[in-house]
């Protein structure tokens, strides 16, 4: 999601790791010494909760199982990321739904699988007395503009009868929706935890208005380089099966899985847990996940964030996931 962005820290401990992790760039955490046999890959991922699989498969030893060097880089927001991904800094790039179909339409980046995918975590909240989309009439909303988060909020006015001209659409950054939000200086904002669970839980004044269920989906998609699929397919099929091996781990053992991620970021393990437990770890290419991705991509064709929608054919390459489990593909967006 982003424009979506990777979702910035909240103003704590963690923060202060993130601003130094994007002041270096990159920061990787090895579990064990790579062999000098170990092939080299960089994979970039973002912070938060929805990307704990690439911390467990490092902790875990899954991709050193593989025979693969790999170097975790972490980046505090997707524009950061992309930008360097595009300027061929890296080898796979997790991101979310908006950014990744931008990247593929570049020719250079094709999708390899989805890889998260949450509704229950992604909402929109706000203040104790709005309960339907006609007490938005003439209030500030804050989301980031050009994001599945602007997505939700078109559809959830939608669901009452209102258009975007009937509210104050104001576009912030997350951890500044929260502050805002508290000081009164909008009404709501639509957004994902942990910035929606942070605000409610300030106090009784603010509350949880909407879940994105039956609205929108956030969903992470890991990708690849182009020139880096044709001339290793072998490195990608074994990236993808560690991946599959850590979401495997993770639906299995959440608590395990989050206090790996919160070492590795110094994130906050009580905090998180019910987040990771919400969040939905599937690398299955189905239907629901096509249906999202056309949806979205069609209503930033009408915002102007792309051109056109997606291409399956030439903008996703399922073949590798297939070649991992056959399982993994449930349909085709042929």
């Amino acid at each position: 999601m982003n424009g979506r962005l990777f979702h910035a820290g909240a103003k704590s401990g963690r923060q202060t790791l993130l601003a130094l992790v994007l002041a270096v760039g990159a920061v990787s955490w090895t579990s064990s010494p790579a062999s000098a046999a170990d092939a080299k890959v960089q994979i970039f991922s973002g912070t938060d909760e929805h990307w704990v699989q690439f911390q467990v498969a490092k902790a875990k030893g899954l991709f050193k199982d593989e025979g693969l060097d790999a170097e975790v880089t972490v980046f505090t927001t997707g524009a950061t990321a992309t930008e360097a991904f595009r300027a061929g800094r890296g080898d796979f790039i997790s991101a979310g739904d908006l950014p990744s179909a931008a990247m593929w339409k570049t020719g250079n980046v094709i999708g390899l699988a989805p890889l998260s995918s949450d509704t229950d975590i992604f909402g929109i909240v706000g203040k104790k007395e709005i309960n339907a989309p006609s007490d938005l009439r003439g209030r500030k909303v804050a989301t980031r503009v050009g994001s599945t988060g602007e997505f939700l909020l078109y559809r959830y006015l939608a669901t009452g009868g209102l258009s975007p001209s009937d509210i104050a659409i104001v576009d912030l950054a997350p951890p500044d929706m929260v502050v805002a939000l508290i000081h009164g200086d909008i009404d709501a904002f639509a957004w994902l935890a942990p910035f929606t669970t942070r605000a409610i839980s300030t106090g009784t004044s603010i509350k949880l208005i909407t879940s994105a269920k039956g609205l929108a989906n956030n969903r992470i998609i890991l990708s690849v380089s182009k020139s880096f699929a044709n001339q290793n397919p072998e490195l990608v099929r074994k990236v993808l099966r560690a991946t599959q091996r850590a979401t495997g781990l993770v639906r299995s053992n959440p608590e395990e899985a989050t206090k790996i991620w919160a070492d590795a970021v110094q994130g906050n393990v009580a905090q998180s847990i019910p987040v990771v437990r919400l969040i939905t770890y599937d690398m299955t290419f189905n239907g629901a996940f096509v249906n999202d991705m056309n949806e979205l991509a069609k209503f930033m064709v009408q915002k102007g964030a792309l051109k056109e929608p997606i291409n399956w054919a030439a903008e996703m390459n399922t073949s590798f996931l297939r070649e991992v489990d056959p399982k993994l593909i449930a349909t085709s967006a042929r």
